[in-house]
């Protein structure tokens, strides 16, 4: 303005401002696009009834992951909104940007679709991507019959892009496995199963493998089952002996209980080989072990014969070394089970063969003192050696009419006093054990001879263990 009042105008300086205000109006559109694209990204999701992940927007134009529009929801959104293109795409959307991607750029990698199902001790967890509102309805449902119960915690969303095949013949097969696990996890990873866990009672991997792959639906595979064994029921045991061969089948509860019951019919099994066919399982009754070990013990008495344990039930047959052997076999088999196991016994006596003459007799005595008798510390005839007496008895019964010494050695350890009367009390024990069985006693006697006549010098604990034996010297 001059001194006089009046304004000063220059018109033909007017273009010199045009260029701040261009680079105003670009810069506060640049500011403004990201929030303007974040409202149109809601309002269209909104619209849609869509997971706002669905959607992406460039400027005016809309990208959706899925179905496309119809045609009227369409023409709401561009009259309402000013949208200009509307797009739909399988894969997700990729993050919205204020330019267009590159046409050389490649797409975004797809996530995983993936259901899984948890079972815990109180609850079963299910999360993941599922195609649909029934769909979604329906896992909760079978999720439920899983768990016998189980409260149910949906955390699954609803992505319709689902791996192609019958996915809803796979969602059952998954929640169908999980029904068969005590605790443990199902998973649905595109087209791949997972099953992990413990199983139920009777359930193993082999078995529900097998299953799994035979009901399979088209499009999907099972990638992996790693199911510990459940409890079996009923939890059987069995023991067959034939000859010179016992098979020990069935199960155990774990490797040292397996180990326990071998070891122990090993030692007492003296004339078979022992084969281990024992599968690990849990859901063994109580005192297990020691019905096992009660069962073994009677077996091993009988020339041949069957063992069968089924939960708390004990069952013994087959057939004695001779008549005397039969009941005492029954009483001890039946007093040895632990407190509550029935047992019960179909046994017979195996009739003995033609007298032995002297020469028969001492081949036969010889043959069998190769297994040396176990005794215990009081030098009373061990448990463990029951069948070894028994089949002992068997020969001296066969051998009425021949006289027989049965001979007692002891080690040079001891006073020699007292090892002679330890080793007459030891030949005693066996001598009753032939007379109780009806053996003759004018034609069996015990002698005991202790440390006079070693077959080895005692110089070290295998030379001593070789001189403490039972001879039967047939005269």
């Amino acid at each position: 303005m001059q001194g006089d009042g009046t304004f000063m105008h220059q018109p033909k300086k007017w273009w010199i401002g045009l260029p701040v205000l261009a680079g105003v109006i670009f810069f506060a559109a640049q500011s403004l696009t990201p929030q303007i694209e974040a409202t149109l990204k809601e309002k269209v999701a909104a619209r849609l009834s869509l997971d706002p992940a669905k959607v992406a927007v460039v400027g005016r134009d809309v990208a959706i992951a899925g179905a496309a529009p119809g045609a009227k929801e369409i023409a709401a959104l561009r009259a309402d909104y000013g949208v200009r293109r509307i797009n739909a795409i399988e894969d997700a959307p990729p993050a919205a940007s204020s330019s267009p991607p590159s046409p050389s750029s490649s797409p975004p990698p797809r996530e995983p679709y993936i259901f899984s199902a948890t079972l815990g001790e109180s609850l079963i967890a299910l999360d993941g991507k599922l195609p649909d509102d029934a769909l979604q309805k329906r896992a909760v449902l079978l999720a439920a019959a899983a768990g016998s119960g189980l409260a149910v915690s949906d955390g699954t969303k609803i992505d319709a892009a689902s791996p192609s095949g019958d996915f809803a013949a796979a969602l059952e097969l998954a929640l169908d496995a999980l029904r068969r696990l005590s605790s443990g996890k199902v998973s649905l990873t595109d087209g791949r199963l997972t099953i992990e866990g413990e199983g139920r009672e009777n359930i193993r991997a082999e078995t529900l493998t097998i299953e799994l792959k035979a009901r399979m639906p088209e499009g999907f595979e099972l990638a992996k089952v790693e199911v510990a064994p459940g409890p079996v029921s009923p939890y059987v045991f069995q023991a067959l002996r034939e000859g010179y061969k016992t098979i020990l089948a069935g199960f155990a509860p774990d490797e040292a209980t397996r180990n326990r019951i071998v070891e122990g019919a090993r030692r007492r099994f003296f004339d078979s080989i022992v084969e281990d066919q024992l599968a690990i399982a849990k859901g063994a009754p109580d005192k297990f072990a020691d019905a096992a070990g009660a069962g073994l013990a009677a077996l091993a008495r009988m020339d041949s014969g069957n063992l069968s344990l089924s939960d708390a039930t004990a069952s013994l047959s087959g057939a004695a070394r001779f008549e005397g052997a039969r009941d005492e076999i029954e009483k001890t088999f039946e007093s040895g089970l632990p407190k509550g196991f029935a047992g019960e016994t179909r046994l017979v006596s195996r009739t003995l063969g033609a007298p032995l003459d002297a020469a028969g007799c001492r081949a036969a005595f010889a043959e069998l003192s190769k297994t040396p008798i176990r005794f215990d510390a009081s030098d009373a005839i061990s448990d463990e050696a029951a069948a070894l007496i028994d089949t002992l008895t068997a020969a001296a019964l066969r051998c009425k009419a021949v006289p027989v010494e049965v001979a007692s050695h002891t080690d040079n350890g001891g006073d020699p006093e007292v090892d002679r009367e330890r080793s007459k009390k030891r030949a005693s024990a066996v001598v009753d054990r032939f007379v109780k069985a009806g053996a003759d006693s004018f034609h069996v006697w015990p002698m005991g001879y202790g440390s006079e006549r070693p077959i080895a010098p005692n110089d070290s604990d295998e030379s001593r263990a070789r001189n403490w034996r039972i001879e039967f010297n047939v005269k």
